[in-house]
C-alpha cells in the first residue's frame, strides 16, 4: 500500500481548479472514508481515499451534465498534479486550428494522435508551428503528418460558416462556441478507439462553457488548454495538418470565384479582393468565399 493520501489538499486543488472555471464551491466537510464540498448549486462532489494510495472523485450527485463533465477534468488534472506531469502522458492528442482571423477561406480544426517515439520522429523532421514556416513548407510538413499519424480535420467553408454563424448567435453563443464544436468533433473521431493519455489545446478561450465542451469530446481524459501550445509537438502537428486544410480550401475558392483571395483579416488587400469578388461574380458570392460577420465586410460594401 502506497503511503497516506492528503485528501485535503487534493480537495484544495479540486476546488481551485473549479473556481478558475468560475464556479466557486463550499469548504469541505468529512463524510465516511473521505470529504466532500459543495459546487454553487450544481450539486455534491465527494472525494474518498483508496488502499492504494489514490483518491476517487465522486461527481455523479452534480446535476449539469456540463459541469459534471468538468469536475472529472478538472479531477483528472489535479491528480496529474501539474501540467507537467499531465505532458508526462501518452500517447497524446494535439489540436489547433487555422483560418479563424482570415476573412477568406474556411475555419479548419485538426486532431492528431501522437505517441512519445512518433512525437519525437515528428520534431526531428522538422515539424513545429505552422505559423513559422512557409505555405510551400506546411504542406510538406502536414503530409508527413497524415502519413505517420491518425489525424481528423474538421472544415466549415465559409457558407456552412455563415449559416452556423448565424445559429450561434442566435442562441447567445459566439465564434469560440463554433470552433469548440470543431475541435471537439475532431478530437473525438481521432481518440475513438484508442488509448489517449491527454488532450493539449492550443487554448482559445478560458470560459466554463468551452472548456466543459472541450472536455466533453473524449470523457475521463484530461484536457490542458495552453497557450502558445503550439510548442508541443502533438498541438504542432495539428497546427501544420489545420492550416494546410486552409490553403487548400482558400485555393479551391480562390479558383471557384476568379479572384487571388489573400490571408489576413482586413489589410487594404483583403478589402480590394472583397470587392473584385463582388464586381465579379455579384453580391452573393462574397458570402461563399468569406466570413462575413467580419468587420471586413463593411469596408468591402463601402467601396
Amino acid at each position: 500500500m502506497n503511503g497516506p493520501v492528503d485528501l485535503g489538499e487534493r480537495a484544495r486543488e479540486l476546488r481551485r481548479r473549479l473556481a478558475d472555471h468560475g464556479h466557486p464551491s463550499s469548504e469541505p466537510v468529512p463524510i465516511r472514508h473521505g470529504l466532500q464540498f459543495r459546487v454553487g448549486d450544481g450539486g455534491v462532489v465527494r472525494l474518498y481515499a483508496r488502499r492504494d494510495g489514490r483518491v476517487t472523485v465522486d461527481g455523479s450527485q452534480v446535476r449539469d451534465p456540463a459541469l459534471r463533465l468538468l469536475v472529472q477534468g478538472s479531477a483528472a488534472a489535479a491528480a496529474g498534479d501539474s501540467a507537467a506531469g499531465l505532458l508526462g502522458r501518452w500517447p497524446q492528442v494535439g489540436a489547433d486550428e487555422s483560418g479563424k482571423g482570415d476573412f477568406f477561406g474556411p475555419l479548419v480544426a485538426a486532431a492528431v494522435l501522437v505517441d512519445a517515439f512518433e512525437a519525437a520522429g515528428l520534431a526531428a523532421r522538422g515539424v513545429r508551428d505552422s505559423k513559422t514556416v512557409s505555405d510551400e513548407e506546411v504542406a510538406r510538413l502536414a503530409a508527413t503528418v497524415q502519413d505517420e499519424c491518425a489525424t481528423a480535420t474538421e472544415v466549415l467553408m465559409p457558407a456552412e460558416y455563415n449559416a452556423r454563424y448565424s445559429e450561434c448567435a442566435a442562441r447567445g453563443q459566439n465564434l469560440n462556441d463554433l470552433l469548440a464544436g470543431l475541435h471537439a468533433a475532431a478530437i473525438g473521431r481521432v481518440a475513438s478507439g484508442s488509448r489517449v493519455g491527454v488532450v493539449v489545446v492550443d487554448r482559445f478561450s478560458a470560459t466554463p462553457r468551452i472548456e466543459a465542451a472541450l472536455a466533453a469530446c473524449c470523457p475521463g481524459v484530461p484536457v490542458l488548454t495552453e497557450c502558445g501550445a503550439e510548442a508541443r509537438t502533438a498541438v504542432a502537428a495539428a497546427s501544420c495538418v489545420a492550416r494546410a486544410r486552409f490553403l487548400e480550401g482558400l485555393s479551391a475558392l480562390s479558383e471557384e470565384v476568379g479572384v487571388a483571395l489573400p490571408k489576413g483579416g482586413s489589410s487594404p488587400a483583403v478589402v480590394r479582393a472583397g470587392r473584385r469578388v463582388v464586381e465579379r461574380a455579384g453580391p452573393g458570392a462574397l458570402y461563399r468565399v468569406a466570413k462575413v460577420h467580419f468587420r471586413t465586410t463593411a469596408r468591402v460594401w463601402k467601396g
